[in-house]
């Protein structure tokens, strides 16, 4: 186990392009206001220009400028905000459902990012796979496509067994997944799933472009909603974390990062608002 933890230190390191947590950061501004809306999931488009963000039970997508005007609605499909992705700076790639009767049909959408124009890229099906969307990885994959089952079939988290994996993400470069085990808290693994890691307390990871750092949510509730969260900014060499919203009065859930690491947008739980920080290194 100890070889395959260097292991994971060691391509983390060379992969690096910045090699330290963000020197300073600003405070957090609200570019996208809550109206009838809360607003979830914002994700940054490839050259930071714009932010997407969906709705309520992640039904629609809206796009707005990276300063939050020009906000505009280009999908109301029911679930198209979830785990929605750029599929380049002019479109985004949706995973929207529909009830056949009992049956849930997920399809796979292109969305144009100005014209709302939607082109079907895969028909609905019933169990739909969403390792089908994106770059994926044999670990990641089983993560996307049976979480309630990866800590089986992913032998080094044998030891949680009956855990389900949930939010895992890629690093930039492809080579390390975060991801997190219910109730168990934040690990880092290898792409084909060894080398698996702990990071302690933490949710909804994002990287940094180092593929060093990642962004995570540390949320505190009283069994019914949250009642405190701030970002913290971890090291995944050494487990390492630094507040990025310290004497901030939100709570942030899920958020994203811009490609270039210099952006963090956020959904506050507080008051169903986005948010962004700028980051410096």
């Amino acid at each position: 186990m100890k070889a395959k933890l260097l292991v994971v230190a060691a391509m983390a390191l060379a992969c690096s392009t910045m090699v330290a947590q963000p020197s300073s950061f600003s405070g957090p501004r609200k570019v996208i206001a809550s109206d009838t809306h809360g607003w979830l999931a914002p994700v940054w488009s490839p050259d930071g220009s714009r932010l997407a963000v969906t709705g309520d039970n992640y039904t629609g997508i809206w796009v707005a400028q990276a300063d939050g005007t020009d906000l505009h609605q280009v999908s109301q499909a029911t679930g198209a905000g979830y785990q929605m992705r750029w599929a380049d700076n002019n479109s985004l790639t949706s995973t929207p459902y529909s009830m056949d009767g009992m049956r849930r049909m997920t399809r796979i959408e292109r969305v144009d990012a100005i014209s709302g124009k939607v082109t079907l890229v895969a028909d609905a099906v019933r169990d739909f796979k969403r390792s089908r969307v994106g770059k994926q990885t044999s670990a990641l994959s089983i993560m996307l496509d049976d979480p309630s089952n990866a800590t089986v079939r992913l032998p080094e988290l044998s030891a949680y067994s009956g855990k389900m994996v949930i939010n895992p993400a890629l690093s930039p470069d492809g080579t390390l997944i975060a991801f997190q085990v219910v109730g168990k808290g934040l690990f880092v693994c290898n792409a084909d799933g060894t080398g698996v890691r702990t990071l302690g307390k933490g949710s909804h990871p994002s990287w940094l472009p180092d593929n060093r750092h990642v962004m995570v949510t540390r949320l505190q509730d009283n069994g019914d909603v949250f009642t405190q969260g701030d970002i913290y900014c971890v090291d995944i060499t050494n487990g390492n974390a630094m507040n990025i919203t310290p004497n901030s009065d939100v709570i942030p859930v899920t958020m994203s990062v811009s490609a270039d690491g210099t952006k963090l947008a956020f959904d506050n739980d507080v008051d169903g608002s986005i948010y962004v920080i700028d980051l410096k290194y």
